[in-house]
Parts: structure tokens; sequence; C-alpha cells
């Protein structure tokens, strides 16, 4: 299982395709930050208004807070037409450099020659690790190195709570309690839940060849999926009203810190989570077993 896990993580880690990936995803990620650095150079923190007086002494600036880092990272600025293509394409960024790669296998011959070795079981284990560490280090290592651009330039300054309006963050939503109290902590979880998501996203391309035998529609369907599935809760919430509470379920949506639409709620990520994990593991282990190899 060892060796097995081994191979597997250096065919997806040592490969083009994981540079080409991780090459795209770091593209947008950086050009996001460029973009952000640049619209927060023209603000100017030291702007002093009447109301940051107390007793004739200057206490503090809480626009400086709207113009901060928590509001200028990738996955916390809405300004920038990188941040849309990181988020929106993230499931074709996550899937490129190794959930093909069973297709290809299969199509090949090659698992044939790998599992008159070791056993299947084996096999399926090291790919389904090996395909969801490189999905999610092709969103992990963009989302850092952006946050080390942003944070060199622009000030680290804790969120004010009563610009709620003004962040696109309210009370009621996923770890808003956080983010104004704690939030770098705040910002680390969103980044493990990104993360998270790119291995999830390569997983669901992998679990799709049990189903599909077109090696496009095995590395476009997720991304497909999403944008369907963006389209269907529009319409379901055209439907019943703003008088009803619309929660976020699209994943590419809500793994974004900030409300774009719906309000996020932990159950409703946890639920659609467990579910995409779910569909995709059974689907690889079980379907994996009682595939027909020779």
């Amino acid at each position: 299982m060892i060796n097995t896990l081994k191979m597997e993580l250096k065919k997806a880690l040592v490969s083009k395709y994981f540079i080409i990936g991780l090459s795209v995803m770091l593209l947008f990620a950086v050009l996001s930050g460029i973009y952000m650095i640049e619209s927060r150079a023209g603000y100017n923190p030291d702007d002093i208004y009447e109301y940051c007086y107390s007793n004739g002494e200057f206490t503090e600036n809480p626009d400086t807070s709207l113009f901060g880092f928590y509001n200028s990272w990738v996955g916390g600025e809405e300004l920038s037409l990188a941040y849309t293509l990181f988020f929106q394409l993230l499931p074709l960024g996550a899937a490129l450099p190794f959930a093909w790669s069973f297709y290809r296998e299969r199509k090949t011959g090659y698992i044939k020659n790998i599992t008159s070795r070791v056993k299947k079981e084996y096999y399926y284990y090291s790919k389904a690790i090996a395909v969801f560490l490189s999905g999610s280090l092709v969103v992990l290592v963009p989302l850092l190195v952006n946050i080390l651009l942003v944070s060199a330039f622009v000030p680290v300054v804790r969120p004010f709570v009563g610009y709620t309006h003004y962040n696109h963050l309210y009370f009621g939503n996923m770890w808003a309690d956080i983010y104004y109290t704690t939030p770098m902590l705040y910002t680390a979880l969103y980044v493990i839940l990104e993360s998270l998501y790119g291995g999830i996203f390569a997983l669901l391309s992998f679990a799709i060849t049990f189903y599909i035998n077109n090696i496009f529609a095995v590395e476009i369907l997720p991304f497909i999926l999403m944008i369907a599935f963006g389209y269907l809760q529009g319409f379901i919430y055209n439907l019943i009203g703003t008088d009803t509470v619309q929660f976020e379920f699209v994943p590419t949506y809500f793994i974004h810190s900030r409300t774009l639409g719906g309000q996020v709620v932990s159950w409703v990520v946890v639920s659609v989570t467990l579910l995409l994990i779910a569909f995709s593991l059974v689907t690889i282990l079980v379907r994996g077993k009682r595939d027909e190899i020779f």
C-alpha cells in the first residue's frame, strides 16, 4: 500500500498537468493580489474624520478596515475579475492535475499491470488519496501566495463590527462572529475549506469516470454542474421570493468568505460537503471493487 501510494503521489505531483493546473490558479491569485494592492494604494489610511476624535485625541478610523487585508485577499475581495475566475474555474483547476489519470490508465491497460502486482483495493485507495491531495494543493498554494503578497502591502486591520453591510458579512452567516473577533482564524478556516474543496472536486471528477467514458467530460463535468446548480439556485429563489431565508448551497459560492448571494450557514455547508465526499468515495471504492479490469 505504501509503495503504491508513493508511486501515485509521484505521478500526481511531478507532472506537467500538475504544473499547468497550479500555474493557472496561481495566475488568478497573483492577478487578484496585484489588482487589490493597486486599488488600495489610492486610499490614505491616515485620513481623519471628525468622529475619530475623542476628547480632542485621535482614536480610530473605522473606515480603515474596509481597505485592509481581510477585504483584499482573493478569498475576501469581490472586485477583480481574477477572483471571479479563481473560484468559478476552481473545479477545473483542481481536476486537471490527476483526476483524469484513472480514465487513461484503464483505457491504456496500465491498470491491469499494476493490479496484477498489488491488491486492487490498494490501487484505488492510493489513487483517491493522490487525486485528493493534488486537487487540494493546486488551490492551497495559490491561496498562500496571495495571502503573503497582499499582506505585504495592505494593512492587516481588524474588521469593524459596525460595518457588516460594507463587509458583506452579516451575523448569522457561518463563522461571522469569528471574523469580527479573530479574523486571522476566520481566514485560515476559509483557506482550509477552499483547499478541501479542491480535493473534493478532484475526487468528484475521478468518480465520474465510472459513469462516463469521455475524458473531456470527466474533467469538465464538475465545473458544468456548479454552473447548473448556480442557475438552479437562482431559479428556485426567484420563485420563492425574498420573504424566505435564502441559503447558499452551491460550493463555488459558499467557499468564498463573503456573502455573494444567499446566507451561508454551517448545516448546509456540512451537508453538501459530506454528500459530495460520500458520493465520490462510495463510487470509487464500491464501483472500483466491482470493476472488471481483465
